[in-house]
């Protein structure tokens, strides 16, 4: 399937242009202009998301679940244009881009089944204690309910199961809630035609034009502008601890403070006891360095630090974690920045004398 990015913003339905653009750094194949996102375009998404908010939180929980399977079939009928433009601008591969869409679509799907079944709403009733002393108690009732619009930042290693329409876009769409996605500049096309096939779902379905906008990346004053926005009630994110810290101040600092629910980076340390050393030093080395290496290391749960008590078995760990070390072969990162912080730490890790496996460096995209 051929198909080449418009590099615009999608706004409640409409595909939106801008003065500015940038142009994105694919690992491989051709680069393309998008529009450079602004405050008044999260202005003008924030405020036909909440228009949205009262037609759509009224939708029944079938009309809810026909959207997201709607969406999930969209998507997979631009399956071969959505890994093409992935794996150009992330230099994943194909297998990982194939298996990556089929858990965003099955993450749509469950939470289909999950509104349908009514598993969500959580319902309960403390009947009330009229007798009960030294006072009476009326009756309690639990409901949940859609919160309002929900901002989603796109993450930088999972293009579609932690981005456009992943598993945070997901969940609020099923709970009711309009979506607003700030996309990640790393993977700009990949994002588009995701939001394509929101748009596809949007009218086969009959959903509010506003229920869902996407505003390309490039800019970070439009990440505080959505997150700042008073018509948004709460904040999806997966990515770096910096970031995500950032934006969970400026979430309990509005004059309306909203929850922010956040996966954030961490070096994830690994202590290993000393029975275990012990019993299988080399196999926990060789499995650690496997981990550790995977997807370029670029995955929320590489183990980043091994913590191992000192001694041989100390040494044995190091030795079969430095040979597997040895025989990874060159992997690329996914954007240049990640390269060259990566590149950065290694020498500042050379300059203090630390002692570390720095071996066979991932490479950068051109």
């Amino acid at each position: 399937m051929t198909w080449t990015p418009s590099g615009k913003h999608l706004i409640a339905g409409e595909w939106t242009a801008g003065t500015t653009t940038f142009r994105s750094e694919p690992a491989h194949g051709p680069a393309h202009d998008f529009a450079v996102g602004t405050t008044d375009l999260v202005d003008r998404a924030c405020r036909a998301a909440e228009a949205a908010f009262s037609a759509f939180s009224a939708k029944t929980r079938e009309e809810r679940a026909l959207f997201l399977e709607t969406i999930a079939e969209e998507i997979d009928k631009r399956g071969e244009a959505v890994t093409l433009i992935g794996t150009q601008e992330t230099g994943l591969p194909e297998a990982r881009l194939n298996g990556e869409r089929g858990r965003t679509t099955a993450q749509l799907k469950l939470f289909a089944d999950h509104i349908r079944k009514g598993e969500h709403l959580d319902r309960r009733t403390d009947p009330a204690q009229p007798d009960r002393k030294p006072a009476p108690r009326p009756e309690i009732r639990l409901v949940q309910r859609p919160i309002g619009p929900v901002a989603v930042f796109g993450a930088s290693n999972f293009p579609l199961a932690f981005s456009t329409a992943g598993g945070d876009t997901a969940a609020a769409l099923a709970a009711g809630c309009p979506v607003v996605v700030k996309g990640h500049s790393a993977h700009p096309g990949t994002g588009e035609i995701i939001a394509e096939a929101m748009v596809a779902a949007i009218e086969r379905t009959g959903m509010p034009a506003g229920v869902f906008s996407l505003i390309q990346g490039g800019r970070r004053d439009v990440g505080t502008a959505l997150v700042t926005h008073p018509a948004i009630k709460a904040v999806g994110f997966t990515g770096s601890l910096a970031g995500g810290r950032a934006l969970f101040d400026l979430c309990a600092q509005r004059p309306e403070p909203i929850p922010f629910f956040g996966e954030l980076g961490s070096v994830n340390p690994m202590f290993v006891l000393p029975a275990a050393t012990a019993a299988r030093a080399e196999a926990i080395g060789s499995g650690w360095a496997a981990s550790l290496t995977l997807g370029a290391g670029q995955f929320c749960t590489n183990p980043g630090i091994a913590v191992v008590v000192d001694g041989p078995e100390a040494d044995k760990f190091t030795a079969a974690a430095k040979a597997a070390l040895e025989k990874v072969a060159p992997q690329t990162m996914l954007t240049n920045g990640i390269a060259t912080a990566y590149h950065d730490g290694v020498e500042r890790m050379r300059a203090s004398n630390a002692v570390a496996p720095v071996l066979n460096a991932p490479g950068t995209g051109p």
